[in-house]
């Protein structure tokens, strides 16, 4: 596992050990970025915003994203072996004291603001285990995450997320919150569905 691109590129990543994680493969991050950076009319970068990185393990994704020029990433991971390899990473990288944060505690009570710089979060990864995304109902721990981002979770209005799941789960085109599936692709077994928020919907 290592960085694909911009300023850590080449840089191999620690992925945390088990099965507890799914580190996702380099040539499948190398098309998510892409198409990331085809949304945003930036090819192979992304602009100085704020990031969100729910179900981090080891940091792939966010890593991904400061190395391409995101301005700070929020890293969220509740298992205390992923959140130290996570740790290793930010620290072999030696990424910027401000521009990580790693906080090892569950996606679903997290409440943690980007630094004052910034409205909110422009983009958030959603990777949690495939099983809790086979269960999205009301009540169920995705949708109240789901429905805290751009409440008591600050997001821009604009905001893009990215949910990976398992190919088999088709997600719904409404959710909480505003947010709208917009796109679908597919990876073999592995999907990613792109979500998008409503322009009417305030933060």
């Amino acid at each position: 596992m290592r960085v694909i691109a911009g300023v850590y590129r080449g840089r191999n990543l620690l992925a945390p050990s088990g099965s507890g994680t799914r580190p996702i493969l380099d040539r499948i991050k190398v098309s998510l970025f892409d198409w990331l950076g085809s949304m945003l009319a930036l090819p192979g970068s992304l602009p100085p915003i704020a990031v969100l990185d729910l179900f981090c393990g080891g940091g792939s994704l966010g890593i991904e994203a400061l190395s391409r020029g995101a301005a700070h990433c929020t890293f969220v991971e509740q298992d205390r072996e992923a959140a130290r390899c996570l740790r290793e990473n930010l620290a072999s990288l030696r990424v910027p004291a401000g521009a990580a944060r790693v906080c090892c505690e569950s996606a679903e009570r997290v409440r943690q603001e980007p630094p004052g710089l910034f409205e909110g979060y422009a983009l958030v990864f959603l990777d949690p285990p495939y099983c809790l995304s086979e269960d999205f109902a009301p009540g169920t721990m995705l949708w109240r995450i789901i429905e805290r981002l751009g409440g008591s979770v600050p997001v821009v209005r604009d905001a893009m997320m990215l949910w990976r799941h398992d190919a088999k789960v088709v997600i719904p085109e409404i959710l909480p919150g505003g947010w709208c599936s917009s796109q679908r692709r597919v990876w073999g077994s592995m999907a990613v569905t792109m979500l998008t928020r409503s322009a009417q919907v305030s933060t």
